[in-house]
């Protein structure tokens, strides 16, 4: 099964804890997708990640190139159609618009988006599924324990 995640969960996952255990086993046992955008905020995030973890900066962007470079597709966004981007744009712009990239990959692969921004699925909720299907990490946990999406 594919999946978009966006950086809360990266963030969420470099921090430890259940995210940090599940984005293990996704990265096994899924294939994961993201934004090439991803990477240089992720990057920009790295003093923070250090001040919060006992991980050293030189481990810390080993550890980000090292998940984002063998096992993560990285897409850049300007693939995407530009129909979708505007839609995604439209979709986000009330809830968090700085996940309108996720949006839009998850939009044109049509694959779900892993979020831990509860906004995003409440907004996935409220319009059907028709744009997009965006799950948290325990969504992502059941389909790693071979339950099907719908559940």
């Amino acid at each position: 099964m594919d999946l978009v995640f966006n950086t809360n969960i990266l963030f969420s996952a470099l921090l430890g804890g259940r995210v940090s255990r599940t984005f293990a086993r996704a990265v096994i046992n899924l294939d994961l997708h993201t934004v090439d955008a991803l990477v240089e905020e992720i990057k920009s995030h790295v003093d923070k990640l250090v001040r919060y973890t006992t991980l050293t900066r030189e481990t810390l962007e080993t550890t980000i190139n090292e998940i984002l470079t063998e096992d993560i597709a990285l897409h850049s966004i300007e693939k995407t159609p530009e129909s979708i981007r505007e839609e995604a744009q439209r979709l986000v712009s009330d809830t968090d618009p700085d996940n309108w990239p996720f949006v839009a990959l998850a939009m044109h692969r049509w694959i779900p988006l892993w979020t831990g921004d509860k906004r995003l699925i409440r907004l996935a909720v409220e319009t059907g599924f028709r744009y997009f299907t965006a799950i948290d990490t325990e969504g992502v946990e059941m389909l790693l324990e071979g339950a099907p999406l719908e559940e």
